[in-house]
C-alpha cells in the first residue's frame, strides 16, 4: 500500500493538479477546547484531500449540509430532515455541522484560501503562507503503519508538534500545516489544547470540489476574522446584534457569560491580539 501510494503520487501528480484530482485521502480526528470551560473535549472529523500541487481539508458532515443548502431542492431536503428528526425527538439525528471551516491550498501559486463562520457572518480570506522554519528531530513513531519523524515549529502564535511520514511525499498536513517532507499524520499545539490524528489513509481518485455556497462568504482578512470569532465569543448577543441590525435583548436573570475568556482559551491562531 505505501507503495502504490508513493508512486501515484510521483508518477502522476502533475496529470492530478490539471485535474483537480486527489492522490490521496487521510481523514482526522481534529481536538479543540469547548470555549464553554476550556476542556478538550470537541471532537471533529476533517478529511484532507491531497495531490502534489492542490489539497482541500474540510469536515464531510458540513460539506454535505452545504450541498444541500445549495439548491432548493437540498434545501427542502435538508428541512424535511430537522423536521422529521425533531417531530420523532430524535434530536441526535437532526443534521448539524461538524467543524466550521474549510482550508483549500494551492501550492502551485502558494495561495492559502480559508473559509469560516464568526458567529452567523460567513467569511474568507487569502494569505501567502510563510516560508516553514521546522525543526526536525531524530525521534520517530509509526502512526497507521507509517514510520513517521517529528517535527517542531511556530506558527501564528502557538507551538506546534507533528509527526510527519516521509513516505508520503506530499508537502501537507491538516488545517494549514505543511512544508515538511511527507503528510503529516498527527500534529499538536504543546499546551495539547487542538491538535489533529490521522485515524484512516487510502489511494483515491476524489475530485478536490470547490467550496459549497462560496459566494456567500464575505472577504476579509486573517486577523480580522480572528478577531470577530473572538468578539462574538465576548459578547454573542452584541455580535449578533450587529450583524442583524437588530435589538435583541434578554432577561436580567439570563445575563451571564456564555463563554469563557482568551485568558482561560483561545483561538487556535493567537497572535491576533
Amino acid at each position: 500500500m505505501k507503495q502504490i501510494l508513493t508512486s501515484i503520487i510521483v508518477c502522476f501528480s502533475a496529470i492530478a493538479a490539471m485535474a483537480q484530482t486527489a492522490d490521496i485521502e487521510v481523514c482526522y480526528t481534529a481536538m479543540s477546547p469547548n470555549f464553554k470551560n476550556g476542556k478538550v473535549d470537541v471532537k471533529n472529523q476533517y478529511v484532507l484531500l491531497a495531490n502534489a500541487m492542490e489539497s482541500k481539508f474540510f469536515s464531510p458532515i458540513t460539506e454535505y449540509i452545504d450541498s444541500l443548502n445549495s439548491t432548493p431542492e437540498g434545501i427542502a431536503k435538508y428541512q424535511e430532515m430537522s423536521r422529521s428528526a425533531a417531530m420523532k425527538g430524535d434530536w441526535d439525528n437532526i443534521p448539524r455541522r461538524d467543524g466550521s471551516y474549510y482550508v483549500v491550498k494551492s501550492l502551485s501559486d502558494n495561495i492559502l484560501r480559508y473559509y469560516d463562520t464568526a458567529g452567523i457572518d460567513k467569511l474568507c480570506y487569502e494569505e501567502t503562507p510563510e516560508e516553514w522554519t521546522w525543526e526536525i528531530s531524530d525521534s520517530t513513531k509509526n502512526i497507521l503503519g507509517y514510520e513517521c519523524v517529528k517535527a517542531t515549529t511556530e506558527f501564528h502564535g502557538r507551538k506546534w508538534i507533528a509527526w510527519f511520514s516521509p513516505e508520503i511525499p506530499l508537502y501537507n498536513g491538516p488545517w494549514k500545516l505543511g512544508g515538511l517532507p511527507g503528510v503529516i499524520l498527527e500534529a499538536s499545539t504543546d499546551d495539547g489544547k487542538y491538535s489533529f490524528l490521522a485515524i484512516g489513509i487510502q489511494q483515491t481518485t476524489k475530485i478536490i470540489g470547490p467550496v459549497y455556497l462560496v459566494d456567500e462568504y464575505e472577504k476579509t482578512d486573517r486577523k480580522k476574522l480572528l478577531k470577530s470569532k473572538r468578539a462574538f465569543l465576548d459578547n454573542p448577543l452584541g455580535s449578533i446584534n450587529a450583524q442583524m441590525g437588530g435589538d435583541i435583548k434578554i432577561s436580567d436573570n439570563s445575563q451571564k457569560t456564555v463563554f469563557a475568556s482568551s485568558d482561560v482559551v483561545d483561538l487556535i491562531e493567537t497572535d491576533y491580539h
